[in-house]
């Protein structure tokens, strides 16, 4: 005799049976070239963050009209490196040739009603020099400001904080980096990388890091790229309040990249993002001396970011000529890389330059690594260049993107503006849209900022935040994730009634979103209490003042792994939109249950099979 059962086995891998987590937003900290991630989301359209009426608001993005490049004197004298801090009228630090650590404050914000239209100028507002620490045996000084730095909230103490690596492989973290210039408070901490290879270093000043939580212990690690084409995962060490000195992991390499090109005076570039919307990090990478640019689409495997360099995808081909990306014949700006002389990145930088829902890529070029020959046949650098890949919807989960040139760039000879160093992207007129600074640091210190003109009025499309996967949201470490599975998800929203009117809906999706095609929002259910048509902010109940509030929760049947969570952003005309000022996400978990089915019992010598 032979019968079937259905049983429920619960995996559990320690003594963690059940678990509560929350997480309030927005951050006080977050990554400029993704605003979104303000809220804890990993894509966006339409939606803006920025500063009104000194509150942190997600709200809808007004009309956009151009991107225009408009240049700039003299600021960046001698800075070889750039990343932007602060909210609202963003800040610059920068790191110059000589090792000082320069503050230049955004003098838009001494205008605020010129928010969104005017171009930024900066001025010097505090230096600190590096030059006289030594590392912690009191040996050796920083040396030189060439290599690349990157600047997060590492600790998770709403402090910005700054790790730089330059080409004789000092690395160098200064945790709260404003108090440490202006106050001297904040902390440094400094120390040679003699124990990686000759070529586990950045041989120009170039972008080639970002910050990520690789390990998902709630602290931003960096991933690095050398002049070898590898790329490393160099980890924080929270005892010592630090990046790690020799926590340090090959994530892969790609000696594509180099093409047998000398690794002397040359450097991979790259950034980092989620390039074809499937919410997984993608990579952007190219050299200091080749045209190519590659995409490497991020993979999780057993819960852990990963990427294949032999699927890469060509942005741009060796010869500069385009494959991912394409030519709008209807644009005049709209040209390929492979009618300049030279075209050698330096800064690549990704982000949603007009808040369409597709990541844009910027990229701009150096004078000194292509030899180009001018019309006599002389030879003469070439550079100056700035592309902008404007991404369009992926397809089968690919990306693509149109081609345009921002900046032609010019020769040497001819040039004010032929050779970048720093380049950050950040909201520098807060109107909330990422705009891109340049500079030429090492020659004029002049400047580039490129931004999205705006009208004020609303774009009345709808608008809508897609969250990371819950757990990553509330920080529960990947290693943990079997024993808290989702089972109940509470959110709350709150509004500032006195800003603006307009509609709102807060919609879940159970098992993750896979595929870019299924980005439409309309696609998932509505969390309860929410009417078809969106709930109306000017009727949400207050406590007296001008904030209402909302909450709405969803019980799945079973514990799942990586629910979502959809907020969506209708404003009610061209004049006013609703101002999103508080989300709060509540998460109760169980450790995952494996459904066996066909577990057969019979007589005999089958036994179990």
């Amino acid at each position: 005799m032979r019968f079937s059962v259905v049983i429920y086995l619960l995996v559990i891998s320690s003594l963690l049976f059940s678990g509560s987590f929350h997480k309030e937003f927005p951050l006080q900290t977050w990554n400029s070239q993704y605003p979104e991630s303000a809220w804890g989301a990993v894509y966006s359209k339409n939606i803006v963050t920025k500063l009104v009426s000194d509150k942190v608001v997600a709200v809808n993005v007004y009309k956009t009209k151009e991107i225009s490049a408009d240049p700039g004197a003299g600021s960046f004298g001698k800075i070889a490196h750039t990343y932007v801090y602060g909210t609202g009228f963003q800040d610059i630090v920068g790191i110059t040739y000589d090792t000082r650590l320069v503050l230049l404050e955004n003098k838009l914000k001494n205008t605020p009603e010129s928010a969104g239209s005017t171009t930024p100028e900066f001025e010097n507002k505090g230096e600190k020099n590096l030059e006289s620490y030594t590392d912690g045996n009191g040996e050796g000084t920083i040396g030189n400001g060439e290599g690349t730095m990157v600047v997060d909230d590492f600790n998770n103490d709403g402090k910005y904080d700054l790790f730089f690596y330059n080409s004789s492989k000092k690395a160098v973290f200064i945790s709260d980096f404003v108090s440490f210039v202006k106050r001297d408070g904040g902390n440094l901490k400094y120390y040679d990388v003699q124990n990686q290879d000759e070529d586990f270093i950045t041989d120009w000043t170039v972008s080639a890091m970002v910050s990520f939580d690789y390990n998902g212990d709630g602290y931003k690690d960096v991933i690095y790229a050398d002049r070898a084409g590898r790329f490393w995962v160099w980890y924080y060490d929270p005892e010592e309040e630090s990046i790690g000195k020799d926590d340090i992991k090959l994530l892969f390499e790609d000696r594509d990249l180099l093409s047998g090109s000398d690794k002397k005076n040359n450097a991979t570039v790259f950034d980092m993002g989620d390039v074809n919307n499937d919410s997984i990090p993608d990579i952007v990478a190219g050299y200091t001396s080749k045209k190519h640019i590659f995409i490497y689409l991020g993979k999780i495997e057993n819960n852990k970011l990963t990427f294949d360099p032999d699927e890469k995808i060509f942005l741009t081909r060796d010869d500069g000529s385009l494959e991912a990306a394409e030519i709008d014949k209807s644009n005049t700006q709209s040209k390929s890389p492979k009618d300049l002389p030279s075209f050698a990145p330096v800064i690549i930088k990704i982000t949603d330059v007009d808040l369409d829902g597709n990541k844009d890529i910027f990229v701009a070029t150096d004078a000194w690594r292509q030899v180009a020959t001018d019309a006599q046949g002389q030879d003469e650098n070439f550079g100056g260049s700035v592309y902008l890949f404007k991404g369009k919807e992926p397809e089968a989960n690919r990306p693509k993107f149109v081609s345009l040139e921002l900046v032609k760039g010019e020769y040497r000879k001819n040039g004010t503006m032929y050779d970048f160093d720093a380049g950050t992207i950040g909201d520098l007129n807060n109107d909330g849209i990422p705009d891109l600074v340049i500079a030429d640091g090492n020659h004029t210190g002049n400047y580039y900022t490129i931004i999205t003109k705006i009208e004020n009025k609303y774009n009345t499309e709808p608008g809508f935040m897609i969250s990371d996967y819950m757990y990553r949201v509330v920080g529960i470490p990947p290693s943990d994730l079997s024993n808290n599975f989702i089972k109940k998800i509470k959110v709350t929203v709150q509004f500032d009634k006195s800003l603006g009117d307009g509609y709102f809906e807060i919609r879940y999706i159970k098992n993750g979103i896979k595929d870019s095609r299924f980005i439409d929002y309309n696609n998932y259910p509505l969390m309860p209490g929410i009417p078809g048509n969106g709930k109306k902010v000017s009727e949400l109940p207050d406590d007296g003042s001008d904030v209402g509030s909302f909450q709405t929760e969803i019980e799945f049947e079973h514990p799942v792994p990586k629910p979502q969570v959809i907020i969506v952003l209708k404003p009610l005309n061209e004049d006013s939109a609703p101002h999103l000022v508080k989300l709060i996400y509540e998460v109760e978990t169980e450790p995952a249950r494996a459904v066996i089915k066909e577990f057969n019992w019979s007589k005999g010598a089958e036994g179990i099979r």
